[in-house]
C-alpha cells in the first residue's frame, strides 16, 4: 500500500492525537460473538482503531484480524492487545483492496466505517468476496437524527472535521444500502444516546443517586417512566433516536 495515500495520512494524524482509551462497544461485540457459531472461526475486523472491539473479541477465545489502514492505529491495537495479554493479529491492510482470498472468512465486522465511503457498494463487494458460505458481516454506522450529525455538519461546512468526507444513515438508509449490495439482513439494532434527555429517560432509575445511594427521583415516578421507555425501544422506531444503528447481514445467495 502506498505511505502517501491521503486515507492513510488523515488517520495517522488522527490516531497519533486521539485518546487512545477508547471502550469497546458492547452492544456491537455482544452481536458479533452471538452470530459467531465456532471457536475456529476466522474474524475480520475493518478498521480497527484503537483496538478495543477486536481485543474484547479475542478475550472470548476467538482468533481476530485488526486491520486499519493507519500504521498508528495498529501501534495502539498491539498496545491494548499487550496490556489486556491478548493474542491477536494486526494488519495493515485497505479495505478497498482486501488482502484475503474469496471464501477464507467466517465473520467481517466494522464499526464507524462505512460511513466514510461515498460509493459503499466496492467496500461491501470486497467483504462478500472474502465470506465463507454461511459467512455474516455487522455494519455499524452513525445514526443520521442525533446532535452528532449537527455538529459534523456544521465542522464539515468549514472545513474543520478531521476526516475530511462522512456520511450518516438512517435505518431505512442502512437497510436499503445493505439490500443493494446483495445482503440479507438477519438482526438490526440501534445503541447508545447522545442526546442528554434520551439518556437520561433511559437511566432514569438511576438518575441523580444521592451520596446515600437514593434515586432522586422517586421510584413511583421513575418506574412507570422506565417501563414505557423500555417498551418504546423494543420497537423498530426507537433506531431512529439512537446515536448508532448496526445490522447483522449475509450474502442474499446465501441464507443458511
Amino acid at each position: 500500500m502506498d505511505d502517501t495515500d491521503p486515507r492513510r495520512e488523515v488517520w495517522d494524524s488522527y490516531w497519533k492525537t486521539e485518546n487512545p482509551e477508547y471502550a469497546s462497544h458492547n452492544i456491537l461485540v455482544d452481536h458479533v460473538l452471538k452470530h459467531i457459531y465456532s471457536k475456529s472461526a476466522a474474524i475480520l475486523e475493518i478498521g480497527a482503531g484503537s483496538g478495543a472491539d477486536a481485543v474484547e473479541i479475542a478475550a472470548a477465545g476467538y482468533t481476530v484480524v485488526a486491520m486499519d489502514i493507519s500504521k498508528e492505529s495498529l501501534k495502539l491495537v498491539k498496545l491494548r492487545a499487550k496490556e489486556k495479554q491478548i493474542e491477536l493479529i494486526p494488519l495493515i491492510g485497505d479495505a478497498l483492496n482486501l488482502p484475503f482470498k474469496e471464501n477464507s472468512l467466517d465473520f467481517i465486522y466494522h464499526q464507524g466505517v462505512l460511513e466514510h465511503f461515498k460509493d459503499p457498494l466496492p467496500f461491501l463487494s470486497q467483504q462478500k468476496r472474502a465470506l465463507k458460505k454461511g459467512g455474516r458481516l455487522l455494519v455499524d454506522v452513525p445514526q443520521a437524527f442525533t446532535i452528532y450529525t449537527l455538529k459534523k455538519r456544521w465542522a464539515m461546512a468549514r472545513n474543520k472535521w478531521f476526516a475530511g468526507w462522512e456520511t450518516e444513515y438512517s435505518p431505512r438508509k442502512l437497510r436499503r444500502t445493505l439490500v443493494k449490495a446483495s445482503l440479507t439482513i438477519i438482526s438490526f439494532y440501534g445503541r447508545d444516546y447522545d442526546f442528554i434527555p434520551f439518556i437520561w429517560l433511559s437511566n432514569i432509575e438511576n438518575l441523580g443517586k444521592s451520596r446515600f445511594g437514593r434515586p432522586v427521583v422517586p421510584q413511583f415516578i421513575s418506574r412507570p417512566i422506565a417501563k414505557i421507555w423500555r417498551i418504546f425501544e423494543g420497537f423498530e422506531l426507537s433506531n431512529n433516536i439512537k446515536h448508532c444503528i448496526g445490522a447483522v447481514a449475509a450474502p442474499s445467495e446465501d441464507r443458511n
